[in-house]
Order: C-alpha cells, then structure tokens, then sequence
C-alpha cells in the first residue's frame, strides 16, 4: 500500500559518479511535501528544548565568544516512528545505499538554527565531533536537509563545501587526537589551558589564514528548495554560510548521521572528545558540551570495537538500518 512519505525519487548514474568523485551530491527533490512538513514540525519540538552554541577560540591577546547558532539540537529525545517509517521506504532506502554501495546505520539526528545577519555558523570542519565514536579509517555520511530555501545569489545561509579531489579532511581526524595531546603537553611544562586554547587549536586545523585561503577559493555552493537534500561523506570539508538580509528571519536544517552497518566503536577517540567536558568541566566558567552520545555508547556498555549497530545504547537499533537488498523491509 502506498505510504504518505512515498517518492518518485531514483538515482541517477551521474549523482553516482557525483558522489564517488566529489564526496557530496544534492538530492533535488528528494522528501515530497509530507516529508518536509513532518520534520518541520519536528526541528520545531527538538530546537524548542535546544540551546544556543558558542564557539569560543584562542587569539593572542584575547578570548572571542561568538554564537554560531541561534538554536541546535544534538540529543532527539521525540519518538522516532516516522524517522523509521521514512527509512523503510524503497525510493530512500535505494538511494543512499546505492550512491554509498553499502548497508547504513543512522546513529544520531540533529538540527540547526541561523538567525539572519547573526549567527556565523560553523567554520570550515570536518565530522570529528559527530563520528568521533567510529574508527577514522571506516565510512559515515551525513544527510542534511535545509527546510528553507537557500538562494546563492541571495541571502544564502546554506553550507560550503570542497570536492573531495581536490583536498580531503581525511587528515583532520587524526590531527583531532593531537590537539589533546598538544593540551595534555602544555599543561606537564607547567602551563595552564583553557577551553578557548582547546578550541584554537582544534579550530585552527582548518582556519588558519593559510588553509582558511585555500579553501575559500575552492568552495562550493549549491541552491535548495524545502524536499532538496544534501548527502556528504565524513571528510568532505564544510562551512556554515552567513544568512544575510532577505525574508527569511532564520533558516533550520534537519541532519542525520549514517554510518557503515559494520562500523566499530573507537573508545579511544570517544574519550578525547570527553577531553574538555573532564578538563575544564568545572570551576566558576565550566565547559558545557552540546553531547556526549560518543561517550553514552561506552556508558551503556560498548567496548572498544564492538560493531556500533550491534551497541545496546540503540535500544531500537533493529529499525535503524537500511540495507542494499530491495527485496525486503529495512531491518
């Protein structure tokens, strides 16, 4: 019978090659109307009980605080029925495991608020915060669904991102574990650190003056109506792009994170995220991070290199994946 969240939607060889080439492609046309109006409503729930995000970075002479979003939201605590009823669908199902070639676990859902002329969004990164519970070397995606329309030529306010052919993140990964380790050396020589160094260092991997100017000239930008969607591997280098005056007052986007169905918890890089939240998670001005699901997975009882969509903090993990036989229902 047919299901409200039914779409006409298929593949084409050339997105395909897109994605195999690139590490991203755009979906147009991807959620029917149902689709977009369900996590519309939603986003709206998940950002109501969501929180501002500062960003805070090390310069030389000072500490910068700016808000990157108005509002996020990393934890979804809503009932996940219609997530589930959208990733049993063939036309979804088809699309992402045969622009992936593989099976899918959908791990986390989150979403994001700009406000117009004031918040700058993320700068140029990669998904060490959201795959930083997987081992770097295994695949993970992102699918990312802006529920305003983006306009390049306009008011913008969609992301930025750079083919993977011409420079991959892969070495962010990596380069995150050191940042810890750089941290953990300045405070043994007997100097004193703080959240903003921690975030200078981690940031500046990608937004020095130097790489922040070669990735400028190379970005890419794309135009998108609500049911468009946005599919990217874990490397592909990204950034928020500013909302400027237009109608729109803010611009939301519903995201969900996939990885390969026989991905393996990496407990050493969940406890470096924890780094922080332990290091200066306390005292008049404490750390405050907007998740800890990579260190909920071991909390639950994940050990180091147990298959993710196999850990029991996915109490419904049976729904979650999505596999490349058409035949049957996703389980």
């Amino acid at each position: 019978m047919a299901h409200p969240f039914d779409n006409e939607f298929s593949v084409a060889r050339e997105q395909m090659e897109h994605f195999s080439r690139d590490g991203f492609v755009k979906l147009k046309g991807f959620l029917n109307a149902d689709v977009v109006s369900t996590l519309l409503d939603r986003v709206d729930v998940e950002l109501n009980r969501g929180m501002e995000v500062q960003f805070n970075r090390g310069t030389t002479d000072r500490v910068a605080s700016e808000s990157v979003f108005s509002r996020t939201q990393y934890d979804f605590a809503a009932d996940k029925a219609d997530i589930f009823e959208l990733l049993e669908r063939p036309y979804f199902r088809r699309a992402l495991t045969d622009l992936t070639g593989r099976d899918l676990f959908l791990t986390f859902e989150l979403s994001f608020e700009i406000k117009k002329n004031v918040n700058k969004g993320f700068p140029w990164h990669v998904g060490v915060q959201s795959f930083g519970y997987q081992f770097a070397e295994e695949f993970a995606c992102t699918l990312w669904v802006p529920l305003h329309p983006i306009d390049t030529n306009g008011q913008r306010g969609g992301m930025a991102y750079i083919p993977q052919h011409i420079l991959p993140g892969d070495f962010v990964y990596p380069a995150d574990l050191a940042v810890v380790e750089a941290l953990k050396a300045r405070e043994r020589a007997g100097k004193r650190t703080g959240v903003d160094d921690y975030f200078g260092l981690r940031g500046g991997i990608l937004n020095s003056p130097a790489m922040k100017e070669l990735l400028d000239v190379q970005a890419v930008e794309d135009d998108f109506e609500p049911g468009d969607a946005f599919l990217f591997n874990k490397s592909v280098i990204h950034r928020s792009v500013l909302l400027g005056e237009g109608e729109l007052a803010q611009r939301a986007a519903y995201v969900m994170r996939f990885v390969d169905a026989t991905s393996r918890y990496d407990l050493n890089r969940a406890q470096c995220l924890e780094f922080p939240s332990e290091q200066y998670g306390k005292g008049p001005f404490p750390y405050k991070p907007v998740t800890r699901q990579h260190i909920e997975i071991a909390e639950a009882g994940a050990q180091h290199g147990d298959v993710i969509s196999q850990c029991a903090y996915f109490s419904d993990r049976d729904r979650r994946t999505i596999r490349r036989n058409t035949g049957s229902r996703a389980s």
